[in-house]
């Protein structure tokens, strides 16, 4: 299937493929070898704030019975929803109407969309904060006492980036639009990035910081020496980039292809001009607020808050992927969206919902050669008569499986990063592809396939035959739909040649089987039924 073709994926996301970067296998680099890398991958992480209602986001009407009895006085109805050809997907309107190039629907049409249902974590906490804290650290702790201090980029590039602070590098890692660095890009090593909301502003605050006093550079354990050098360099950094992102601003401002529009595409023009500018940041971040829709989420024409969100988002998005386009650095582009949770299935009798669990999630990229665009969701999702204790949306996939795709796929981590950086193995949902590297590198095709896996459904038999074509290592491990790890079946460097493994899968249901080969990572489906 071509990647312009509409897929709808799901448990597995069938047979995708997460390249992962052997270079960057457990090794650590330094601050210029990660940001002067050949490809300069970009990733744009926007964070819908509030807790955004998946249902009217992309609307059930598999379901259309039971959503409109739920939601009497919120419910889409399907003639005012936008349906994609003849599949499932409905979008709210809002993601198309009056959206520059046809919006989200011209995104999913030519390839460069994934939509991802049914995201989100065990265990869920409602606390708009909490649960915050969650999505930027990476790590599911819903007990209040428990401080989470770092965020998932910022561990990655804490552990990977062996010479910093010490080492500052000429252009910020990465760009908060907010004013304020997020807990996702805060690390052990301090902050992994700067904030600013206007480049002359942060020009102008930035100027002059740096203290005239050195760092210690073989501190002691003091109080006083680490706050000074942390002190010393949020300065250093502050005044170095004030005159770099001022200059790429200024250079790369007039390069702008499109005439931006109002809200959060203002932020985009701003990213624009600065990669147009020569920037050298490869994570930018921003937020989208007021998602905490209580009363007044829709009006009677079926547009209000929520449609009026959904559209600035859409209208952001898709005015700086065309703009990219036009200026050439579109291949460097992969962005998506976060929310701390969603919202309950009913609504609330104010036209509007509380807060909820599992939610939605949009993934994006400049050209369709490194995304797998489609509806990723595990068949029957979500299921509307199966919500957990509190009448909540069960999660089909843990929301660090489009992070791991990020971190293995987009910013060159291996499987050992990750797992340090989530503290636990999860298997990337294989939405993004690679720039490089192919199986076929390390494996003879057998029945015109890479690795056969037989039978498939199953009763629990498992079967995967192979050839490689020369010495590598082998890993086979078994997944859960939700992405974590159940077993490893093998671990081994195997000389060239036929191989058949056998083993058993006990219980019922779907899974996803993870085979490692030399630096390519493919993900399979597998059933067992009985």
């Amino acid at each position: 299937m071509k990647r312009r073709e509409f897929i709808i994926n799901t448990a597995a996301a069938s047979a995708g493929v997460a390249l992962m970067n052997r270079k960057s296998y457990s090794k650590e680099r330094s601050v210029d070898e990660f940001m002067n890398s050949d490809s300069q991958n970009i990733l744009i992480i926007i964070e819908l704030f509030g807790g955004n209602d998946g249902l009217n986001t992309i609307i059930p009407y598999d379901q259309e019975e039971l959503y409109l009895e739920l939601r009497p006085n919120l419910h889409i109805p399907r003639e005012y929803a936008i349906q994609f050809g003849d599949s499932d997907l409905f979008l709210n309107s809002g993601l198309i109407d009056g959206v520059h190039n046809g919006g989200m629907m011209n995104l999913m049409s030519t390839g460069k969309l994934a939509v991802v249902q049914g995201i989100g974590y065990d265990n869920p906490t409602l606390s708009h904060f909490r649960s915050s804290d969650i999505w930027h650290s990476g790590i599911n702790s819903s007990d209040p006492n428990e401080k989470l201090l770092d965020g998932w980029l910022g561990r990655y590039f804490a552990k990977i980036l062996n010479n910093y602070p010490d080492d500052i590098p000429a252009h910020p890692i990465a760009i908060s639009l907010e004013g304020t660095i997020p807990l996702m890009l805060k690390s052990s090593k301090g902050d992994m990035g700067v904030s600013l909301q206007n480049p002359e502003r942060f020009y102008q605050l930035g100027a002059g910081l740096t203290p005239k006093s050195l760092r210690f550079h073989t501190p002691t354990d003091s109080f006083h020496e680490r706050e000074f050098n942390f002190i010393h360099v949020v300065a250093e950094q502050s005044e170095k980039y004030a005159q770099v992102v001022k200059d790429a601003y200024e250079k790369g401002k007039d390069k702008i292809k499109v005439n931006y529009s109002t809200g959060l595409a203002q932020k985009f023009r701003v990213i624009s001009s600065l990669i147009a500018g020569g920037i050298q940041t490869r994570v930018f971040y921003m937020r989208l607020s007021n998602f905490d829709s209580h009363a007044q989420q829709m009006q009677s024409d079926y547009t209000g808050a929520h449609y009026s969100l959904l559209n600035n988002l859409s209208r952001g998005v898709c005015e700086f992927l065309d703009d990219a386009q036009q200026q050439g650095f579109a291949d460097r582009i992969v962005g998506m969206t976060t929310s701390e949770f969603g919202r309950r299935v009913n609504d609330n009798g104010s036209r509007g919902t509380d807060h909820g669990a599992a939610s939605m999630q949009f993934m994006f990229a400049g050209s369709d050669d490194y995304i797998e665009g489609g509806y990723y969701r595990v068949e029957g999702k979500p299921d509307l008569n199966d919500l957990d204790e509190f009448e909540n949306l069960r999660h089909q996939y843990d929301f660090r499986r489009t992070y791991n795709d990020v971190l293995e796929t987009w910013l060159g981590a291996s499987p050992e990063d990750s797992r340090e950086v989530f503290g636990d193995t999860f298997l990337p949902l294989g939405i993004l592809n690679k720039r490089a590297s192919s199986v076929w590198e390390f494996v003879r095709p057998t029945e015109n396939q890479d690795f056969v896996i037989y039978p498939n459904p199953s009763s629990g038999n498992l079967n995967i035959r192979f050839e490689l074509k020369k010495y590598t290592r082998v890993i086979i491990e078994l997944y859960s739909t939700i992405g974590q790890r159940i077993e490893v079946y093998t671990n081994e460097l195997l000389p060239g040649g036929n191989y058949n493994y056998n083993y058993f899968v006990y219980n019922t249901g779907e899974y996803n089987i993870a085979i490692t080969v030399g630096n390519t990572r493919i993900i399979k489906k597998f059933i067992v039924i009985r």
